[in-house]
């Protein structure tokens, strides 16, 4: 078992750090005799009972002296390496000197910010930072985009994580994926438009027709786009006319496109609920081009198709972010078109403040898909996890990771095809190593002209399916991670001959199972060998409700 020693300000961030690395833990009870103490708080107590004590703080404490420890405060951000890692931390950071094995360092430089510490007595593990100051900044305001593509959160999980197998100690979890599986992938689309026949004389139609012709060509001769999707843009400009006389068909409707490329993959859909609302920045209006030209409802059809073909309808949301009485009542435009009890909300524009998480919570909606960035891929709260926003009782928070426009736009990234393919890649590849989801944002206008985005769509779909991916709607991903955090770990015993371990919480019978992953005893590694964060010595027992599980130890070497 795992106790907790933390402030009193960092409860939250403590609780939902150990939603997001699922393992036995409780708020430590003194007395109690335990393997491992996290100390993340000034107050220690005189006599603690354990194995291993695990302390996190960036000033010295009185336990440093006894433990030969001084430690030099640092007030800037900071960058660290551990593991082949490196990774920033937010907060202070304390440069630790003295007697121990060093497995943190600060970048660039041999200051040690973790030691190890093995003689007399418990291990103790002392670390220069404070954790869960770390967790709540990265959970409510996010890394800057510089760091987007560093798992920061899922860093400090990975090495808590190795702390715990270095010491020798049997341990279990839950990981964030589900058995057989190596990550998760939510595809979603947001209805910006439903068809430029509805532009007329407007900023959409004349920035349509100048990228469709100069700007195709200027791309051309710069070799980023090719012949082809020339001659394409050059003729939807020039059908324009016969779109808006209803002669041709109108090249902006993508919808059964979408549905033959990713069919059997599901994907959901935010729709913005109402035409004309541009909505309001919180300290004035919002840009006028920000309103939709269309009403969701004047869609009752192509809705209604979406969802027999097993896809997603979710809110585009305009004030929902700010004001809880426009969220009731965009999330009811949703509601009453789609007869779901449940909806989802990723904001248009990405808008979102602090009070956002709470006011979308008190509006109902079941999950948030707007914590990401405009101008970068990655990993904006530090994780590949859905997870609970600090300010909400109930809505969880699936998080943005790879969005079309932020790659290609000129005024954000700015990616050729090539490039952005290799960044994709390497976001896949942290995301398998970690486990947890993909969401993936792909405009619904983006496989037309003047985008023509939709061969490299087709190309991140195949990258995709290179893994073992379970995809699932926004909503059934998000139920996963709600059923997962449900699950509770009633008794748990370790002996010679094996695991006993008593759980409660719902079945996975409507979704893959969960893994029961047990860390057996007398597997140790080096805290700063890498090998330990992809394959420590572990089984996996895939759970399906059973509320009682004995597994039996298969022999072990001790590396």
């Amino acid at each position: 078992m795992l106790g907790v020693i933390a402030k009193d300000n960092e409860m939250k961030a403590v609780q939902e750090f150990f939603q997001l690395f699922k393992t036995p833990w409780e708020f430590y009870r003194e007395q109690h005799p335990y393997d491992f103490v996290i100390i993340a708080s000034e107050e220690i107590p005189a006599k603690v009972n354990a194995k291993v004590l695990i302390i996190y703080n960036s000033g010295p404490l009185e336990i440093d002296c006894d433990s030969g420890i001084t430690v030099q405060p640092r007030k800037r951000l900071d960058l660290v390496e551990w593991g082949g890692h490196t990774f920033p931390i937010f907060g202070n950071t304390g440069v630790l000197h003295g007697k121990g094995r060093s497995f943190i360092q600060r970048c660039g430089h041999p200051e040690s910010v973790g030691l190890e510490i093995s003689e007399t007595g418990p291990q103790i593990v002392r670390i220069g930072y404070d954790l869960f100051q770390e967790v709540g900044f990265l959970l409510s305001d996010g890394q800057p985009r510089a760091y987007a593509h560093v798992p920061t959160l899922d860093i400090h999980i990975s090495m808590l994580r190795s702390i715990l197998v270095s010491s020798g100690n049997s341990f279990l979890e839950i990981p964030p994926v589900p058995a057989g599986y190596d990550f998760m992938a939510s595809l979603s689309h947001d209805v910006d438009f439903t068809g430029i026949g509805q532009h007329k004389f407007d900023k959409t139609m004349w920035g349509f027709l100048y990228r469709a012709t100069v700007g195709s060509l200027i791309d051309f001769l710069k070799a980023r786009k090719s012949w082809s999707q020339l001659a394409q843009n050059w003729k939807a400009a020039f059908s324009l006319p016969w779109v808006y006389l209803g002669l041709m068909e109108d090249f902006w409707i993508e919808f059964d496109r979408y549905l033959e490329m990713e069919k059997g993959l599901k994907a959901t859909y935010f729709f913005i609920p109402f035409r004309g609302c541009p909505g309001s920045l919180g300290t004035g209006p919002a840009p006028k081009h920000r309103a939709a030209k269309y009403d969701v409802l004047e869609n009752k059809g192509e809705v209604h198709k979406l969802m027999e073909q097993g896809c997603e309808v979710g809110l585009h949301g305009i004030d929902a972010w700010r004001d809880l009485r426009k969220a009731q009542l965009e999330s009811t435009q949703i509601r009453e078109l789609t007869g779901q009890s449940t909806v989802g909300v990723r904001m248009h524009w990405l808008y979102f403040g602090q009070q956002s998480p709470k006011i979308l919570d008190c509006a109902g909606f079941s999950y948030d898909s707007t914590f990401g960035y405009n101008d970068a891929l990655g990993f904006r709260a530090g994780t590949t996890q859905v997870f609970s926003p600090l300010e909400a009782s109930h809505l969880l928070e699936l998080p943005l990771n790879i969005q079309d426009t932020a790659m290609f736009y000129p005024s954000r990234m700015n990616l050729s095809e090539a490039k952005a393919l290799h960044s994709c890649r390497q976001l896949l590849e942290t995301t398998a190593m970690m486990g947890g989801v993909v969401t993936v944002n792909w405009h619904t206008r983006s496989l037309s002209p003047e985008r023509l985005w939709g061969d490299f769509y087709g190309s991140l779909l195949d990258e995709l399916q290179r893994y073992r991916v379970w995809f699932g709607t926004a909503q059934e991903i998000v139920t996963w991670f709600r059923n997962r955090r449900s699950v509770r770990f009633q008794d748990v015993e370790f002996t010679e001959a094996g695991t006993r371990l008593k759980l409660t919480g719902p079945s996975s019978h409507d979704h893959p199972p969960f893994l029961v992953r047990v860390y057996h005893r007398g597997a140790r590694f080096s805290l700063d060998s890498p090998r330990e964060v992809a394959k420590p010595m572990y089984s996996d027992i895939p759970w399906q409700g059973d509320t009682v599980l004995d597994y039996r130890t298969p022999g072990l070497q001790v590396v």
